[in-house]
């Protein structure tokens, strides 16, 4: 038995030894120097590690109804301005009773004729024209305004004898017969070219003026006519700016049944009725 022990003593003594002279990894200390092995390789496995593969992500529909995310809603475009055709001209008939044209180089056709109503006194215009004459009169008298006629229809032969009359009168002021013709046919129309032959015409004044001047423009009833004539389709025939194309002086009392459909035009548009023929009256 003391041997067995004595050989069990000396092997674990062996054991011992081979443990501390002999160990199992190489240990290197944080101080001990590193050399790096210039001619180390270090090769790559060619074959790249597989990462798993994911599903890709399906969009997901959105439900109806659902509101817009105002972050990614594109800005609205710029608005594109509204195209307007061009308004087509307007186009009269100037067959129309209430547009005929009667002036100077303009008789009135011999087979003309119309019914007549009493507007004032014993003052008439055709009968279609005459009911406005009257509501204008009318409404003016509510505003205070008080006009009187002192001409409307007038025949060729009254016509011929007031023409007469101021050739007469401008003789008498020292003009020559042939010069006083020309000037007359400035103030009195020549017969057959008067609107008063078409019973649209009226010469209107107020108690206080009855004068057939310019100074008559001044007065509240010629202010009040200009202003709101054309709302009963009348115009003013003879505008102080137009006589060299009227050919007849500035009448502030005298006014022409044209309808309202265009006396509100002529009238806003600063016209006269032979230019307003002239436009847009239809051509053959």
């Amino acid at each position: 038995m003391p041997i067995i022990g004595a050989f069990l003593m000396l092997l674990g003594i062996i054991l011992i030894l081979f443990v501390i002279f002999y160990p199992s990894g190489e240990t290197v200390s944080e101080n001990d120097p590193v050399v790096e092995n210039p001619d180390q390789t270090i090769s790559v496995d060619p074959t790249p590690e597989k990462t798993p593969e994911v599903a890709p992500e399906l969009p997901q529909e959105e439900p109806e109804n659902a509101p817009a995310d105002p972050e990614i809603t594109p800005e609205d475009p710029e608005p594109v301005p509204e195209v307007t055709p061009e308004e087509e001209k307007m186009t009269v008939d100037t067959s129309l009773w209430n547009l005929i044209l009667v002036n100077p180089d303009n008789f009135l056709p011999e087979d003309y004729s119309f019914e007549k109503e009493q507007v004032q006194g014993n003052y008439y215009l055709d009968s279609r024209a005459a009911p406005y004459a009257k509501q204008m009169i009318e409404d003016a008298k509510k505003e205070g305004i008080d006009l009187q006629i002192c001409s409307s229809i007038r025949d060729v032969d009254l016509q011929t004898r007031l023409f007469n009359n101021k050739i007469n009168d401008l003789i008498s002021e020292g003009y020559s017969e042939a010069d006083a013709k020309v000037k007359a046919a400035t103030i009195v129309a020549v017969p057959g070219t008067s609107e008063h032959h078409t019973g649209l015409a009226l010469d209107i004044v107020t108690p206080s003026y009855q004068r057939l001047n310019a100074g008559y423009a001044e007065t509240d009833a010629a202010k009040w006519l200009k202003a709101n004539a054309a709302k009963y389709g009348f115009i003013l025939r003879y505008p102080q700016d137009k006589t060299e194309i009227t050919k007849i002086i500035f009448e502030p009392w005298h006014y022409r049944y044209v309808g309202t459909e265009y006396s509100e035009f002529i009238m806003s548009e600063g016209i006269c009725f032979e230019e307003f023929i002239e436009l847009y009256g239809a051509k053959e």
